[in-house]
């Protein structure tokens, strides 16, 4: 396991890594504009590989013509070398976490139409679906064994079980009218409205 120093040590091979290997050559200088901030390519999300070789990333690039970012997952040797993407969705992918035995990655998409646990190998292949649950996974950590996975899965508290919260949640949705009532000051969280949920930890046994 590498320290918080060396991390950002890695961190920092990567940014440059992705830098030089993708930009063209720059023009003149000129000043930094508001366009520019919006089509930076932003990574995010490093973590080292068991053996401490590579580390797995994602990289959020901007479709300025599309209004539309998207996030895919490459991986790079911690000197910096060997630099590829590992997804290429038209979903984003985020979230990367290794395998214990280092040979495959786990991440979040939505290309399953929910946010799910994906798994993808290292030595090629396309990636597969791990979870299939009522329910958005927003996070996921993997036991050491590898044997079982901790979900983080917003539900309501006193419907504790993912299918009586994805229920209740269609049921809503079907209802025709569109008004809401709050008694307490932070009903809104930038483009979404709370719903009275609660992020929850599930433990999900992995198949072998």
């Amino acid at each position: 396991m590498l320290s918080g120093v060396a991390t950002s040590v890695v961190l920092a091979l990567v940014f440059f890594s992705c830098a030089f290997a993708q930009n063209a050559p720059s023009a003149a200088p000129r000043p930094f504009s508001v366009h520019d901030l919006v089509a930076f390519d932003r990574i995010s999300d490093p973590v080292v590989s068991p053996d401490g070789s590579r580390a797995v990333f994602a990289l959020r690039k901007t479709d300025l013509d599309a209004n539309k970012g998207r996030t895919h997952l490459w991986t790079v040797k911690v000197d910096g070398s060997d630099l590829h993407q590992l997804t290429n969705q038209p979903e984003s992918d985020s979230q990367p976490r290794w395998s214990p035995d280092g040979k495959s990655v786990y991440f979040l998409s939505s290309r399953s139409g929910s946010s799910q646990v994906w798994r993808i190998e290292l030595s090629g292949g396309e990636a597969k679906q791990v979870t299939d649950l009522p329910l958005d996974v927003n996070g996921f950590v993997l036991s050491p064994d590898g044997t079982s996975i901790l979900l983080c899965l917003d539900v309501y508290v006193d419907l504790p079980n993912p299918a009586d919260t994805a229920a209740r949640l269609k049921e809503r949705e079907a209802r025709k009218a569109t008004g809401r009532l709050y008694d307490a000051a932070l009903f809104r969280h930038w483009d979404s409205w709370k719903d009275g949920r609660r992020g929850h930890l599930f433990v999900l046994p992995l198949d072998a």
